[in-house]
């Protein structure tokens, strides 16, 4: 039914060869039932770890993940991870299963998977399993868990973001069931790590689905970002935004008074820094030459138009004015005009050399430099940049 690549159809071929039970799993499942090409694919079979490594004798074996029965294996340089059919223990956490213990039976497999339409297998020898009709959700364009939602929740509290993640990233909706219990559930996020809390909120903003995920769920987002409140006009200015991370961030945070939602999640630095500086930009500045020059000494092009962006957005900048100052801006940048003292046709080597000491005193020089090039009343070419050096020197 569905057309595999061949180092995943070599592998299922091996499997079943050797007396076992194989299926690609999983997420690959999904997007090839929808249309879309994977990218990746895991495997799960009915052959313990011991039994796959005995298969594949040979191939390069990677064990990083046996104690959970995942071997994967390099077919023609490719890494795939087969895993043995297994079952969860207790959830003692809301995070992690106590023990897992090895299945022959694929339903067992698939009954411990989070959402029906993550919870598919397919194989060329058997064809496709769907046991709780994730083929359906994907037609109905929904998300809903694997059996009773609660208890999906309460087992692994991270599902509820995975739920919104899958439903911005597919624009799927999420079922009735699954999002009654994803209100009532929302408190587990408390216990789950900010990388996890980080990493499924970076997907879930920069999807398609976004703006009514946000809507809808506000209060669940507001769990793991207390500092925020989500209102009408925020899901607004997310929905008319390009996808970009750092705008939505902004545009979810509102202020720096909120930044600390974002820090306590430990983003990237260059994330952090660039939702911090639109933030401090989307406080107001000169939009004429000047003044973004002004702006640019210590703002990235980037991170300023994703200001104007925003303050448009929010309704703080006219839409007209604002695409005018955003192509001024890109103009300046593809000019290359100076907007920092590294840009200056000068050097702290030339100016030692008229007697300037390296220091605070060449920091200064260096400032008014730049300050003189930025209102345009100095040109920045090296000599006309030296002689005024030398003026503000002994006169500044």
């Amino acid at each position: 039914m569905f057309r595999l690549p061949d180092t995943v159809t070599l592998a299922l071929d091996m499997l079943e060869a050797a007396g076992f039970e194989a299926y690609a799993v999983g997420g690959c499942v999904r997007d090839l039932c929808r249309g879309v090409l994977p990218h990746d694919y895991d495997i799960t079979t009915s052959a313990t770890p011991d039994e796959i490594e005995a298969t594949f004798c040979g191939f390069r074996l990677i064990e990083t993940g046996i104690k959970h029965g995942t071997v994967t294996v390099l077919v023609d340089g490719e890494p795939l991870e087969i895993t043995t059919y297994r079952t969860d223990g207790k959830y003692l956490d809301n995070r992690h299963p106590s023990s897992v213990t090895f299945s022959l039976n694929i339903a067992d497999d698939l009954s411990r998977r989070d959402f029906t339409v993550n919870a598919m297998a397919y194989s060329p020898h058997r064809g496709l399993c769907d046991l709780f009709g994730g083929r359906r959700d994907i037609e109905r364009r929904v998300i809903e868990c694997v059996g009773e939602p609660a208890a999906r929740f309460d087992e692994d509290g991270l599902r509820i973001l995975r739920a919104l993640r899958f439903a911005s990233c597919l624009g799927f909706t999420v079922g009735d069931a699954t999002r009654a219990a994803i209100h009532e559930k929302k408190s587990l996020l408390s216990n789950i790590s900010a990388e996890r809390i980080l990493s499924e909120l970076r997907r879930m903003l920069t999807g398609g689905g976004a703006p009514s995920v946000t809507g809808e769920f506000s209060d669940v987002i507001e769990v793991v970002m207390p500092e925020i409140s989500v209102t009408e006009a925020t899901v607004d200015a997310i929905s008319r935004s390009r996808c970009d991370l750092a705008l939505r961030f902004a545009l979810l945070l509102g202020d720096l008074s909120s930044l600390p939602a974002l820090a306590r999640l430990k983003p990237e630095g260059k994330l952090y820094a660039s939702v911090k500086s639109t933030l401090e930009l989307a406080r107001g500045f000169d939009t004429d030459d000047v003044g973004l020059r002004r702006v640019l000494r210590s703002h990235s092009y980037d991170d300023t138009v994703r200001t104007v962006e925003m303050m448009s957005l929010c309704g703080r900048m006219d839409a007209a004015d604002a695409d005018a100052v955003i192509l001024r801006l890109r103009e300046m940048e593809a000019r290359g005009e100076c907007v920092n003292v590294r840009m200056l046709d000068i050097t702290g080597a030339d100016l030692i050399g008229i007697g300037i000491p390296a220091g605070r005193r060449m920091g200064e020089v260096l400032d008014a430099l730049l300050e003189g090039v930025i209102t345009g009343r100095v040109e920045n070419e090296r000599s006309v940049l030296l002689l005024f050096a030398k003026d503000f020197s002994k006169n500044g």
